[in-house]
């Protein structure tokens, strides 16, 4: 058990997530890692009725889940990660949070971004964060559905 499925999703929680990653992956919790996040009472509001009611809903800073990983709170757990961005995940593996494999599942197009799929944008500092979490030895995939087939965002960019 432990960590399940990591995913970066700019809408954190949505059907989508609910419906194919919660449930189809069995989660018992999910945690958003984002330190802004992590410290607005108003979003946390609105993730926890986002989710199934039988799922537990966590926000946390990044060094607040190093913290509780490190202490074996969700070693019982199947746990899924979102991120609302990649600079978190890459943080965590940075801090030795062992993420195997990080899925891109939805970064929306704004200015500043490269579309690289319909579901996928990225900017220039993005980029850069996701080569260096596939330098650390992370695979980064892109799917929106668990059922989709896995593609290997590294050919994208």
């Amino acid at each position: 058990m432990g960590i399940i499925i990591s995913r970066v999703d700019d809408r954190l929680i949505h059907g989508q997530v609910a419906t194919s990653w919660i449930r189809g992956m069995n989660i018992e919790v999910v945690v958003v890692v984002d330190d802004a996040i992590a410290n607005n009472p108003t979003q946390i509001s609105i993730l926890k009725v986002s989710a199934p009611a039988e799922i537990k809903i966590y926000a946390l800073s990044v060094d607040k889940f190093v913290e509780k990983y490190n202490k074996g709170i969700l070693d019982k757990y199947r746990t899924m990660l979102v991120f609302e961005n990649v600079f978190a995940p890459l943080a965590l593996i940075e801090k030795k949070i062992p993420i195997t494999s990080l899925n891109l599942g939805g970064m929306r197009f704004k200015e500043g971004r490269r579309q690289i799929t319909k579901a996928l944008s990225v900017s220039e500092e993005e980029e850069k964060a996701i080569r260096r979490i596939h330098e650390l030895g992370v695979e980064v995939e892109h799917r929106q559905l668990t059922a989709d087939n896995k593609i290997d965002v590294m050919t994208l960019l």
